[in-house]
């Protein structure tokens, strides 16, 4: 066997889950060697795709046996699933919970108990236990969101509202086999592009300020910071499982890429450089707000000038924002007055609590309650109650919709002094901001549309039988 040919197998460096990637400079500081040298060649990114190394030379082959095993452990009941009932769902919950908590759990204490990483980003930082317990609270709410969107796949597959292929099919033939490993293939490239496109979309300041800023009270991040997001963000998050409400193909399609969608944050937010999917790139995000929306796969941000490089000072980033020092809290507390007042922000201190999910500005509480009030309109006409399942169009818009246009109203209702198309105000409409616009259309907000009129609608008008298969309606 030629020498090296495993090097970097399933995510490794040095056949290790516990090394610096290879680029790494470790005579300097953790996160400041420039990622420029792995990052920004699209020759080398299709180059990548082609040989299916970003598949087996990376994380994505890891979480692909864990979704394969689940599937192979916990088979999808599909005779169950034709009607509602609480044990089946029950199972899925468990299922997801188990898989979440012990993937971030390793992370958590292989890291921060048992000490098998030695190179943190931020080495005077350590989460708290009030820091933890909000992280898990906002992570154990995307486990029970991403369990509503399989069971309600699991629903339209067992009624027929969406086609599949079965496992007997798949391996009827090599064609269908060929198929099926496409698509496995096509999960995690998708990923990648979703996620940007998704993330950009939630940083505009009417869906950052009551949505995306939960996740970023997580300066310096640990595993269970990762799946820590508004319900709203887990949403469209979520939306990535959106080609499989389109395409005839296994429900294990649908399970794989939430399987990705639950566990890949968990050690790309670990907050270390010396390990498995050890994230710069996506730390300098959070660190520095106005950069790196993507993922260090295909280079969209050095496409779009929101390229940074490394901790410190940058010489390749060209957005709008200023530099901005790593942390923000004051050192030592300002006296004011009798009391002592910390400058800066306090959730950089550690100080998040489980008490800070409670809204504190009368805008937050509007926008809450009517995400809350579509929640759950939603979630009664998915179970057939008669007054909400009577308005299936409706609900989907409600679902689909509903949040940004929301946002918008809040926003306005209280006035709020930025622009809403901020930080991205200053971009063309028919140009970047535009792009970005119907892209993000298409691919995270229609999707939730679908999503919901394939549950709500009656057999036969789901968009896959409107668009793809009109004949079979």
């Amino acid at each position: 066997m030629p020498p090296n040919v495993l090097e970097g197998f399933a995510g490794t460096t040095k056949g290790s889950f516990f090394e610096s990637p290879a680029w790494v400079d470790e005579k300097k500081a953790p996160g400041t060697t420039a990622q420029s040298k792995v990052y920004g060649s699209w020759s080398g990114v299709i180059r990548n795709y082609v040989t299916t190394g970003y598949f087996f030379y990376s994380p994505n082959l890891v979480w692909f046996v864990i979704a394969l095993g689940t599937y192979i452990l916990f088979p999808y009941d599909f005779k169950k699933a034709e009607t509602w009932a609480v044990d089946w769902v029950a199972l899925r919950l468990l299922v997801n919970m188990v898989v979440v908590y012990a993937y971030f759990g390793f992370w958590n204490v292989s890291l921060y108990v048992l000490g098998w990483g030695k190179r943190k980003f931020n080495a005077d930082k350590n989460p708290t236990a009030s820091r933890m317990f909000h992280n898990i609270w906002y992570s154990t709410m995307g486990v029970v969101q991403w369990t509503a969107w399989e069971v309600c796949f699991m629903h339209a597959y067992a009624t027929g509202k969406l086609p599949y292929v079965s496992d007997a099919e798949v391996m009827s033939s090599p064609t269908e086999m060929a198929k099926f490993i496409g698509w496995c293939l096509f999960v995690p490239l998708w990923r990648d592009f979703h996620f940007y496109f998704a993330h950009r979309t939630l940083h505009l300041r009417f869906l950052y300020k009551y949505v995306h800023s939960l996740h970023h009270r997580n300066t310096d991040i640990e595993p269970f910071s990762g799946l820590c997001m508004h319900p709203i963000e887990h949403l469209y998050y979520f939306s990535c499982v959106g080609p499989s409400l389109y395409v005839h193909a296994s429900p294990f399609m649908m399970m794989w890429n939430g399987i990705h969608l639950l566990i890949s944050p968990a050690a790309s937010h670990s907050g270390w450089e010396d390990h498995f999917q050890s994230d710069q790139f996506h730390y300098l995000h959070h660190v520095k707000f106005e950069c790196n929306y993507g993922t260090s796969g295909p280079p969209l941000d050095k496409l779009f000038g929101t390229f940074r490089e490394r901790l410190g000072k940058s010489t390749e980033y060209a957005g709008e924002s200023k530099d901005m020092p790593e942390d923000a809290a004051a050192k030592t507390p300002v006296v004011k007055g009798n009391a002592p007042v910390v400058k800066g922000n306090a959730f950089l201190s550690g100080t998040l609590r489980l008490s800070d999910a409670i809204p504190t500005r009368m805008d937050e509480t509007v926008f809450n309650s009517l995400y809350l009030a579509v929640f759950a309109a939603f979630g009664l006409a998915a179970v057939g109650h008669g007054q909400f399942a009577a308005k299936p169009y409706e609900m989907a818009f409600l679902l689909g919709f509903g949040p940004p246009l929301i946002g918008l109203l809040v926003l306005f209702a209280f006035g709020d002094k930025k622009s809403p198309l901020w930080p991205f105000h200053k971009e063309p409409i028919f140009g970047a901001l535009g792009f970005h616009t119907v892209i993000a259309f298409f691919m995270v907000i229609l999707p939730v549309y679908h999503f919901g009129t394939t549950v709500l609608a009656p057999k036969g008008e789901a968009p896959y039988f409107k668009i793809f298969d009109p004949v079979h309606a």
